[in-house]
């Protein structure tokens, strides 16, 4: 059944896009900061912010999303370090997509496709950099699917969404397995099977064939454009980067459209 909220779906525009790209920084600057320290092994929840290079624990003031990082230049301003560009960029990442949504979609629907690619975003960016997709986070993508339930009027039908969810994980399992048997390799991370059954959870299984055609694209788009630059000696190639964007790309499509 899906939820009706008369007063939230009459929001005016400028509000819920004001809301969407002031949540959308603050994601995108917690993301950030996880996306840096998880691979290093240190805790995103324990402890307060600090400087990389110094090691000073940041104030408050220090801390608001996208100001902080122009009013201080992009320098620390105890050291004068550098902050990384990339944590600016998320930050602006995550508010354009809370913003784009609140202009495209009703502002049910355009909170919860909002969600789905907050949630995609880190994913896709620790593939991409550490060919690394964390079961914590998917775990979560899955969860925020069932729970978007009650709004999904913009998605297909629960018992579709299931069916995708088992589907898409049992294909790329059941394709990495095959492979890996037959060849004695891993050519696949345990995380993309996971991920693309996650993935279906929200698309439904109608879109998984079109997902993976997207996400083929992609991939191999990549595979061309590392290749040229003689990057062969590793092709480890982010798989659930390619799934990420394919999907944000599709729901988008399909919250627009509806084809299914």
């Amino acid at each position: 059944m899906t939820l009706t909220l008369p007063a939230v779906e009459q929001l005016p525009t400028w509000f819920m896009a004001a809301s969407l790209a002031l949540l959308g920084a603050i994601w995108g600057s917690f993301a950030s900061a996880l996306c840096h320290r998880w691979p290093l092994g240190e805790s995103i929840i324990g402890g307060r912010s600090r400087c990389d290079s110094c090691g000073k624990a940041l104030r408050p003031h220090e801390l608001v999303p996208i100001l902080s990082f122009l009013v201080q230049r992009g320098k620390c301003r105890i050291c004068g370090a550098t902050i990384a560009p990339d944590i600016l960029l998320f930050e602006l990442g995550c508010a354009l997509v809370g913003l784009v949504c609140a202009l495209l979609f009703a502002p049910l629907a355009a909170f919860g496709m909002a969600m789905f690619c907050w949630l995609l975003l880190p994913l896709v960016l620790l593939d991409w950099r550490h060919n690394w997709l964390p079961d914590a986070l998917i775990i979560v993508l899955a969860l925020a699917a069932l729970l978007v339930t009650p709004i999904s009027h913009w998605i297909p039908q629960l018992s579709d969404r299931i069916l995708g969810g088992i589907a898409g994980f049992a294909f790329l399992e059941g394709l990495r397995r095959g492979y890996s048997a037959l060849r004695g390799i891993d050519a696949m991370g345990a995380g993309d099977p996971k991920l693309f059954g996650a993935l279906g959870l929200w698309v439904g299984w109608q879109a998984l064939p079109i997902l993976l055609l997207m996400t083929s694209i992609l991939g191999l788009a990549d595979f061309a454009r590392r290749y040229r630059r003689a990057q062969r000696a590793d092709l480890k190639l982010p798989l659930g980067s390619y799934m990420g964007m394919a999907a944000i790309g599709w729901m988008c499509f399909s919250a627009v459209y509806r084809p299914f």
